[in-house]
């Protein structure tokens, strides 16, 4: 289509002497390849810079950490490789932190406990081993590390006083103990299936405003909280869990 007729090739390290720039847009751009120049950390007035889309390589360079008044940061779906900066924590003004559907390996940088409230989404990509537990300090308004190879406790990244009004871990080997977790009131999504997930399901699940949930493909035991919410959600997301009972699957024994 027209997107033939936009960029391809490499970004210039030129780019970096345009230092007025508050936005910078690179979306849907498959003919841009090569690697995200360090030179757009001179671009010290950007608020937003998305590359979004486009077939980038190479690792993200912990240098984009000088742009200190961004607050958007969307690399995602490019196939960008190696480790998630820890200096990224240094963008104090973050908001929304986009890595979704690359190549990034490692696991999350410790340093992203200073995030005091964060959209962080980095599902789709190579992250793996345990995450690290000074992130339960972290507020994340929205976390999504979904179809990585992570595994260990994640029960640190709830809390009732957190903020969170989604939080997606599908797709990992997460092991804990749900029944001792406490749930952000205010949470709107939970996926938490296809993982190792044990214990029972807590009362609290049943009234939280949960639009989306899904603990199936777990090692969950014990009755299903009574309430609406079975209804809504139905027996797919309770499913091929260990012994897990009452509706909306079979009655408890």
């Amino acid at each position: 289509g027209g997107q033939e007729t936009g960029l391809s090739g490499q970004i210039p390290p030129a780019i970096g002497d345009l230092t007025g720039l508050e936005v910078l847009y690179f979306n849907d751009f498959p003919g841009l390849t090569g690697p995200i120049p360090s030179t757009i950390s001179k671009l010290t007035n950007l608020q937003d810079l998305e590359f979004f889309r486009t077939n980038l390589t190479g690792s993200i360079p912990s240098s984009l950490a000088r742009l200190k008044k961004l607050e958007i940061l969307d690399l995602s779906e490019n196939r960008l490789s190696g480790p998630i900066p820890a200096s990224l924590s240094l963008m104090t003004r973050l908001q929304g932190l986009n890595l979704a559907k690359n190549q990034l390996s490692g696991s999350i940088p410790e340093s992203f406990s200073s995030f005091k409230k964060l959209a962080f989404q980095a599902q789709e990509n190579r992250l793996s081993g345990p995450i690290p537990k000074s992130l339960g300090q972290a507020g994340f308004s929205w976390l999504n590390i979904s179809s990585n190879h992570l595994g260990g406790d994640a029960s640190f990244l709830f809390g009732k006083d957190k903020q969170a009004i989604l939080i997606e871990l599908q797709n990992n080997a997460f092991s804990f103990d749900l029944s001792k977790v406490e749930f952000p009131s205010g949470l709107r999504a939970l996926d938490l299936s296809h993982n190792m997930i044990y214990g029972s399901l807590p009362n609290q699940l049943a009234k939280l405003p949960l639009q989306v949930f899904d603990v199936s493909y777990n090692q969950l035991c014990g009755p299903i909280p009574a309430g609406n919410w079975v209804n809504q959600f139905g027996a797919n997301a309770f499913g091929h869990n260990k012994c897990l009972c009452g509706s909306p699957l079979a009655p408890c024994k």
